[in-house]
């Protein structure tokens, strides 16, 4: 497998640091950072996925986000990890997920993305 390096971190390790900066964001009350930080930690974890999985690029995109919504809409992802990404990507509709919740999240996603790239 081809190995990514984000400013010098593996994937896995880069994902461990936005959850620490999102727990950081949310005991200071700042949700909208927590959301981002795990976001981007499931983001990390997914483009390093993606390396092996190239025919997943055109559901999967090329940003975050367009992960998450990739992550959401494939019918091979597990109901559970799927509606994990649903509720990452903020609806307008909806209120908007805590950063506690956020976290909670992402971490559901990357243990999911971690048992299938150690598979």
């Amino acid at each position: 497998m081809n190995k990514i390096n984000v400013n010098g971190l593996s994937p896995f390790a880069a994902a461990d640091n936005e959850l620490r900066k999102a727990a950081e964001a949310f005991e200071t009350g700042n949700h909208g950072k927590a959301r981002v930080c795990a976001r981007r930690a499931v983001g990390y974890v997914a483009e390093f996925y993606l390396q092996t999985h190239r025919e997943l690029l055109p559901l999967y995109g090329r940003s975050f986000m367009n992960n998450l919504r990739g992550i959401a809409a494939d019918e091979n992802v597990p109901d559970e990890v799927r509606s994990c990404a649903e509720k990452l990507i903020v609806h307008p509709e909806f209120d908007e997920i805590k950063g506690d919740e956020a976290i909670n999240l992402a971490n559901k996603i990357i243990a999911y993305f971690k048992g299938k790239i150690s598979s």
